[in-house]
């Protein structure tokens, strides 16, 4: 794929001079009358919604403009893939698909955009290098059959390979997407705990250069809800029900360590973790400890049956909206493995601990009286 990138492309004619945005280009492979749409990404609900469609002409051009806040979109081009495009006000996009091949094409007139496709490159290829060997290891050994022991380390590598790919990420965003609108396409995989202060100026600069806009608004309450789940911060308050019908909340737990765990049964790091609380809560219990369980599956069969799986027996809730709960976002949770210690006033202490990690924890935060 060639990217080719300037400023100040102008079409012919003065359309483009009335809207906030244009597209244009050629696909020759594709037959004159074929429609291709323009979606806008909501990264917060993640939904999109229709931004208007453009025309493949007899000559196998196309050109629209658009009105509309700068943002995040995908160019839907049929039986042929999606292009992202990151597209502020007043840019004029020109894109030239030369063959059925999806890598096969041009972006010109969007800087934002050349930046947001070579994101997304980069972030295929960490996750070729980071995440996918370890998770590859950890289905075959969980398909094996093998013990929890042998699974343990190989949950934590895949756990610790993504963690090095959120890295990675932070630091593409800060040193490449400066304060282009491609820097809200990357806010989904913001890593909290990274450089964050260097993404807050990044953003900070955005909102100067682009006051009011919804995707300005979307960076900083995602920067204001990093800030809320912070360790020291107050847990934000959780409730809802079982799939037996039993009503929980977090408030039920106050005078306790509570381990807050987000999980799915789609998650295998989670559920190696479910394997491991029996012995936690068999040691801790009496001390106070316990396990809260956020299930984000989407399916009430599906969290019902690996629940009985994994033999879950401590308290868990689910809204059955995956990613998208509001409990999810109430605690910045964008990917899974994802948890959070309590102490018994509600307060965060920790994050992310899972196996020996937090075996180690506890046993520091009740001392000598674990073994009593």
């Amino acid at each position: 794929m060639r990217i080719l990138s300037y400023l100040g492309l102008f079409l012919t004619g003065s359309a483009s001079l009335l809207a906030d945005f244009s597209i244009q280009g050629t696909i020759s492979h594709l037959d004159p009358g074929t429609k291709l749409l323009l979606f806008r990404q909501d990264l917060d609900a993640r939904s999109e919604t229709e931004a208007g469609g453009l025309v493949i002409q007899a000559d196998h051009t196309f050109e629209q403009s658009f009105d509309g806040e700068p943002g995040f979109f995908n160019l839907e081009i049929p039986r042929w893939g999606r292009i992202p495009l990151a597209i502020d006000s007043g840019q004029d996009v020109t894109i030239t698909v030369h063959s059925n091949n999806p890598a096969d094409f041009e972006i010109s007139g969007s800087t934002d955009s050349d930046v947001l496709l070579a994101y997304e490159a980069f972030r295929k290829d960490s996750l070729t290098r980071l995440v996918y060997p370890p998770r590859e290891l950890l289905n075959r050994a969980t398909a094996n059959g093998v013990s929890t022991e042998e699974l343990a380390p190989l949950a934590q590598a895949e756990v610790d390979g993504y963690n090095a790919h959120k890295r990675e990420l932070n630091d593409f965003t800060i040193e490449h997407a400066g304060s282009l609108v491609a820097l809200y396409a990357t806010s989904l995989r913001w890593d909290s705990d990274y450089r964050i202060s260097e993404i807050q100026k990044q953003v900070d600069a955005f909102a100067d250069t682009h006051p009011g806009l919804l995707i300005t608004g979307s960076m900083q309450e995602r920067l204001r809800l990093f800030g809320l789940t912070a360790i020291g911060a107050m847990g934000a308050p959780l409730s809802g029900r079982d799939f037996n019908g039993e009503e929980y909340s977090l408030e039920d737990f106050r005078g306790k360590v509570v381990l807050v765990d987000f999980w799915a049964s789609w998650c295998v790091p989670c559920r190696v973790e479910n394997r491991h609380y029996p012995k936690l809560l068999e040691t801790y219990s009496k001390h106070g400890f316990e396990v809260f369980g956020i299930n984000l599956d989407d399916s009430r069969s599906s969290w019902m049956r690996t629940s009985h799986q994994d033999e879950v027996t401590w308290p868990q809730i689910s809204d059955l909206l995956g990613l998208k709960s509001p409990m999810a976002q109430a605690y910045n949770v964008t990917a899974l493995p994802m948890s959070f210690l309590l102490d018994e006033e509600g307060r965060i202490i920790d994050r992310n601990l899972r196996g020996e990690e937090l075996s180690k924890r506890l046993g520091a935060l009740f001392g000598g009286n674990a073994g009593k």
